[in-house]
């Protein structure tokens, strides 16, 4: 009870507040007690932290606000770059299409369908479009995820797409570098493939024949003579019939073989290209005069050279091979 009345004591005590003005006015004077003097402080803080409340949760909101609409700004964004994306990998897919007509390669090693495409759908096009003029927050994260996917998955077939279309070219390029499409000399052709009288034989009415594997083609000695396809030197060395003889693998199951050379000038083991020299012409091996016997082997099997070359003149002749010869700086 003492103590009570002690602290009642001191809460009844006056407290005077005098102010005075520098300018001629009167001094004001306020007194109050202690405890009413406790009592508006304890108000006055509760006032202060109520509106330091309130003004926090108004700030949080219109901070909340702001943070939505730039996150608005920013899926707008993301929207507009994942059309773009789409576009560009439209025009992808329109070139990529163009490209296999072209080189008439199939679609159906990547899994499409001639009738389907791909693509965003009606519905793909509308919801995209109520992202763009605001309605993204009706857009769930499984539809972004969709979307993204289609996407990412569209990407990957052009890609393999493209690398198949790379592949098919360079394959292509291969195969016409291995391909024997041009003449290995510059002369006129004396015996043509297939079946003829013997040419060691003076006289045609004995009725002896030969199957001739390849061509010949005539030409003063020392002519020059060109690889006709790109190509490995399987053998640069004498042959019995053949004389000095070169055989020429170009992979793809195709050979060539140049007969009756006078001099080689490449070795077994080396590598050659297009156009360039690989013999002189001469008269070694059974022959009657100089020239080159020529044969195109498909399989291992002899074929027809004619199928590769073009009938020409031997001024045509001379000027494809000088032309040959330029091109690999022979």
């Amino acid at each position: 009870m003492n103590l009570f009345k002690k602290l009642r004591s001191r809460l009844d005590r006056n407290l005077t507040v005098l102010v005075i003005p520098q300018a001629e006015l009167k001094p004001w004077r306020w007194q109050c007690s202690v405890g009413f003097l406790l009592f508006c402080l304890i108000v006055w803080s509760g006032i202060t932290i109520w509106a330091g409340i309130v003004a926090g949760r108004h700030i949080d909101y219109w901070i909340t606000k702001a943070d939505n609409g730039l996150m608005m700004a920013k899926m707008t964004r993301l929207a507009q770059e994942m059309e773009r994306s789409r576009e560009t990998l439209d025009m992808a897919r329109a070139t990529d299409e163009q490209l296999r007509v072209l080189l008439n390669l199939s679609r159906r090693s990547l899994g499409e369908e001639k009738t389907g495409v791909g693509g965003p759908t009606p519905a793909d096009r509308l919801a995209l479009q109520r992202m763009l003029t605001g309605g993204a927050p009706g857009i769930n994260q499984a539809d972004w995820h969709r979307r993204i996917k289609a996407i990412r998955d569209e990407s990957y077939k052009r890609l393999a797409s493209f690398q198949e279309i790379s592949w098919y070219i360079g394959n292509q390029r291969s195969l016409f570098q291995a391909t024997p499409n041009m003449w290995p000399t510059e002369g006129h052709v004396t015996s043509l493939f297939g079946y003829r009288f013997h040419p060691m034989h003076r006289r045609h009415d004995d009725g002896v024949g030969e199957y001739h594997q390849g061509v010949d083609i005539a030409n003063s000695a020392d002519t020059m003579i060109y690889a006709t396809a790109d190509g490995a030197v399987r053998h640069a060395s004498w042959s019995h019939g053949y004389g000095q003889m070169i055989l020429v693998d170009h992979g793809y199951g195709l050979s060539t073989l140049y007969g009756h050379t006078s001099k080689l000038l490449v070795k077994t083991g080396e590598r050659v290209r297009r156009g360039q020299m690989l013999a002189y012409m001469g008269t070694t091996g059974r022959s009657t005069g100089a020239h080159l016997h020529y044969e195109v082997w498909r399989q291992g099997k002899p074929v027809n050279p004619m199928i590769y070359l073009k009938v020409r003149t031997g001024n045509d002749l001379l000027t494809a091979n000088a032309q040959s010869s330029k091109a690999t700086g022979k």
